[in-house]
């Protein structure tokens, strides 16, 4: 859980802060931790049915669905509960406030995801940059957590669906919800990715722009 925090928590180190606001953050990040681990082992299962499906061995390819939509519902009762605890405890408007106070006045999400594309952080158009620092004006990290969760929920219906028959499922069906299953994990991956980032790096105006200059840095 430690090193997945470094990676998907919202703040897994805030030297300026209270107590209560470390344990505030440490509440809040500890399912998400978790829930990152599960989300992520579904992704592996699903590229491992490609391959699955490439050397024609549609029993295993089945089992791999079956493994990737529990993964996602093991992920889902994490995330939820995450979002959850922040509602009640009152996290967000406390993360919202430092991300405007890291920001001089507003959230750095276009700076921060900029920064971030021009280091190979993540993957993102600048209309997907645009929707997400919308997304935050509109309604915050709540708002943009939110839609991460009910995003994953869709997807976690349509795989449960079709994991119950798969094994008895016809080529035409694998040959195309296996690419939109793996095409829709990976757009759900970058999303919450480029939240990740926002929520980390954003925290900190010295990170981002160390991570602008990381190309340059490069060999």
């Amino acid at each position: 859980m430690t090193s997945m925090s470094r990676v998907c928590n919202k703040a897994p180190n805030l030297p300026d802060g209270s107590i209560a606001d470390q344990s505030l953050y440490a509440s809040v990040d500890g399912p998400i931790a978790t829930g990152s681990a599960h989300f992520m082992r579904a992704g592996s299962e699903l590229h491992l049915m490609h391959s699955d499906l490439e050397l024609n061995d549609v029993r295993q390819a089945a089992l791999r669905v079956r493994c990737a939509a529990s993964a996602v519902q093991a992920a889902l009762v994490q995330y939820r509960t995450s979002h959850r605890i922040a509602q009640e405890l009152g996290f967000y408007p406390v993360h919202d406030e430092r991300l405007r106070t890291a920001g001089g006045g507003t959230a750095p999400v276009r700076e921060t995801l900029d920064a971030a594309r021009e280091a190979d952080m993540v993957q993102l158009d600048d209309v997907a940059v645009e929707t997400i620092a919308l997304r935050y004006e509109a309604g915050g990290d709540e708002a943009a957590y939110g839609h991460f969760v009910t995003e994953l929920t869709g997807f976690s219906t349509a795989l449960d669906a079709f994991a119950v028959g798969a094994a008895e499922a016809p080529p035409a069906d694998w040959q195309r919800l296996a690419w939109q299953f793996l095409t829709a994990f990976d757009r759900i991956r970058i999303y919450g990715q480029a939240l990740a980032v926002i929520n980390i790096l954003g925290m900190t105006p010295s990170a981002v722009a160390g991570a602008g200059n990381g190309r340059s840095n490069r060999i």
